[in-house]
């Protein structure tokens, strides 16, 4: 399971960003950023597949912003090995891969909330679980 990822030179790549402005919040309201990820696996050939980690921050009550943030990589396989992975999405999760989609994420989000009026949202460089 070690040798699944035959080559850690990759380039991450911005695959989409939305960034939707809501309401104001009400005054003296206490508002609850949520932020999780999604992670999808996608099979391009028989020795690369393409990783996208999509971050999401939506806001309880609805207000202020709404962001989401995908953000992907093709990553070469060593086939053989790959194919004895039972959960490819679990192992991209745990993976230098998986930390890396999730660190640049990160940093996206901080500079596109860097403004905002509640300022930037800083989320931690890992991959968050939905809840």
């Amino acid at each position: 399971m070690a040798n699944v990822i035959r080559n850690m030179n990759f380039k991450p790549i911005i695959e989409n960003v939305k960034y939707e402005r809501l309401s104001e919040p009400t005054p003296s309201s206490t508002v609850n950023m949520r932020v999780w990820d999604e992670l999808k696996v996608e099979r391009l050939r028989s020795d690369a597949v393409k990783v996208i980690l999509t971050r999401f921050v939506k806001p309880e009550p609805s207000c202020i912003f709404s962001i989401e943030v995908s953000i992907g990589v093709e990553v070469l396989i060593n086939t053989s090995e790959y194919e004895n992975v039972d959960d490819p999405v679990e192992y991209f999760k745990t993976s230098a891969v998986g930390r890396v989609l999730a660190g640049h994420a990160s940093c996206i989000l901080t500079e596109m909330t860097l403004h905002s009026q509640i300022g930037p949202v800083i989320t931690a460089p890992l991959i968050q679980l939905p809840q």
